[in-house]
């Protein structure tokens, strides 16, 4: 009975759509999605999302405590954003970097420190994105490349829910900044696989 259960229940994670639990743990995060923005529909039959980040899971990385993280953000853009319409020819997204570091700031010493609250640490994102369109069957293929970087900084006397708020609100300023600037890549680079 227990290894029907647990086939049951691993058939369902593999039947699942891809994003559902993304867009789950968005929502759940008070976050934002990108449904709202018009889609941009490539001239595609596929469009496959390659994470090539691997988080190192341990300090000074950080993104692998977050409830969503930057390569789930990419996932979820790609999700609301693109649309593929085409017959033939594949789109490639490719995570190429998805980190979030954490860095330990100086503090005040001395007596001036007993009465001085110093930022005590960075948070420093970064997301690089490609996009690389391949078709084959209208000779063309073309890329488009964005970095994202963004810091926020916390005080020594943080609380651990401040903390996770200051995590959120990086990753949101990322995912805006990347929306943006996908958006222009696409129009800029990638204009010929476009469905207008």
């Amino acid at each position: 009975m227990r290894r029907l259960f647990l086939a049951l229940v691993l058939g369902l994670l593999v039947v699942a759509p891809a994003g559902v639990g993304v867009r789950s743990a968005w929502a759940q995060s008070g976050g934002f999605g990108f449904a709202d923005e018009t889609p941009i529909t490539l001239n595609v039959a596929e469009i496959e999302v390659v994470n090539d980040y691997v988080s190192p899971m341990k300090p000074p990385n950080i993104e692998y405590q977050l409830q969503l993280t930057p390569a789930e953000v990419v996932r979820l853009w790609v999700q609301d954003r693109l649309k593929a319409a085409g017959s033939s020819g594949k789109a490639r997204v490719v995570i190429k970097n998805a980190s979030i570091v954490e860095v330990n700031l100086p503090r005040t010493t001395g007596v001036k420190g007993w009465f001085t609250t110093d930022q005590s640490q960075r948070y420093d994102g970064r997301v690089e994105v490609e996009i690389q369109v391949d078709m084959p069957a209208k000779g063309y293929a073309g890329s488009t490349l964005v970095v994202v970087t963004s810091s926020q900084s916390v005080s020594e006397d943080v609380t651990l829910n401040q903390r996770e708020k200051t995590w959120s609100q990086l990753v949101r300023d990322m995912a805006r900044d990347m929306d943006a600037q996908l958006a222009k890549g696409i129009r800029d680079n990638l204009f010929a696989a476009m469905i207008l």
